[in-house]
């Protein structure tokens, strides 16, 4: 089955909303668009439509595409829900963004399904449902919908209206992923760093958040960086790990300038001190995990953090290790100390402590 990655439909990734037509090339996702859509009158149609929307010419996108959407075109009812959805060209008007995306969804259209989900799962436009967004996200993706199958394993990795299961989280973004889509990289590397849910595979994860940062991805720059800065992945190599922190810094990133903080704060510039540097950006992130600031709350990847910062003599890591020790159950710490005493080998193996 063909999968396609297609910006013009990526309406809601990451929690927020994006622009359809501007992270991808407009020619490319025309071309994209004429294997998705119906033959003949009604398409052609709807492809000028869809043109004069990439080309931000929003009111004669949205009168063009009115007539094709009444007669039933279910590209058409999804680009006029779309263009509902996110005020371009008519108000803001969530209710009729949603039946018309319903529409279009009924009549099995791909990218409809895709965005309907993201508004049952956020609740926009009337009552919030996990579970439809589920159902949803499921028959777009099995159509070949990547940015769906994005958002199918997002769900499965949180358990959020499904049951969480790990093989089924990596298994749907492993498609979205080795298709481009750069939000399932990162995430699909962010479970393959650790143990936590799948077997780890730090190479694949490694590809995949080089391929992410490379698009810009600002979170995928930063974890590039702490992985070579780390030598999470094998690869050790603190001057491009700099490069790729700085990128993320550069977009606003708040956790990727307080990293970069840290590092030139320790004297990185001049005389680095790499070990301190490694311990403080695993107490950031120890501390990050632990209350769930700009991540999930995992006391466990905490745990580790803090652990792998502490073993390196910075003080603060050891105290908060206390700590997060009495949110853990006996199992939960043999599970993270295994975690930890794997990850300080593969760090002495990298070339970093001895």
């Amino acid at each position: 089955m063909r999968y396609h990655n297609t910006a013009f439909g990526k309406v809601f990734l990451m929690g927020h909303m994006v622009p359809f037509g501007r992270t991808r090339g407009a020619a490319a996702a025309i071309v994209i668009l004429a294997s998705l859509i119906l033959s003949g009158p009604a398409a052609a149609g709807f492809g000028e439509a869809f043109e004069l929307y990439v080309a931000e010419e929003f009111d004669k996108a949205r009168r063009l595409v009115e007539p094709d959407a009444e007669r039933g075109n279910p590209a058409a009812q999804w680009l006029l829900g779309t263009m509902y959805l996110l005020g371009r060209g008519t108000d803001e008007n969530p209710k009729a963004a949603r039946a018309w995306l319903e529409k279009s969804a009924s009549s099995n259209y791909p990218p409809a399904q895709a965005v309907l989900g993201r508004m049952y799962e956020q609740g926009i436009g009337g009552d919030r449902d996990a579970e439809e967004a589920h159902i949803l996200y499921r028959m777009s993706a099995e159509q070949g919908y990547a940015d769906a199958a994005y958002l199918l394993g997002r769900q499965y990795y949180r358990g959020e209206g499904v049951r969480k299961d790990g093989k089924q989280a990596i298994r749907w973004l492993t498609i979205a992923a080795d298709d481009g889509n750069a939000d399932a990289q990162y995430l699909g590397a962010r479970i393959l760093l650790t143990d936590e849910i799948v077997r780890s595979n730090p190479e694949q994860a490694a590809t995949w958040l080089a391929d992410a940062a490379r698009t810009g991805h600002a979170a995928a720059q930063l974890l590039y960086g702490n992985t070579l800065m780390l030598g999470l992945a094998g690869d050790y190599d603190p001057t491009a790990a700099l490069d790729w922190i700085e990128k993320a810094a550069n977009t606003g990133l708040a956790e990727a300038q307080l990293r970069l903080g840290d590092l030139y704060n320790i004297g990185f510039q001049s005389k680095p001190d790499f070990k301190q540097a490694y311990a403080a950006a695993q107490l950031r992130l120890a501390r990050a995990h632990s209350k769930g600031a700009g991540t999930k709350e995992d006391p466990i990847a905490a745990y580790v953090w803090a652990s792998l910062s502490a073993l390196q003599g910075n003080e603060d890591a050891f105290e908060l290790r206390k700590r997060i020790l009495s949110r853990l159950t006996p199992e939960e710490i043999e599970k993270a100390d295994r975690m930890v005493e794997s990850r300080f080998k593969g760090r002495a193996n990298a070339g970093g402590e001895s």
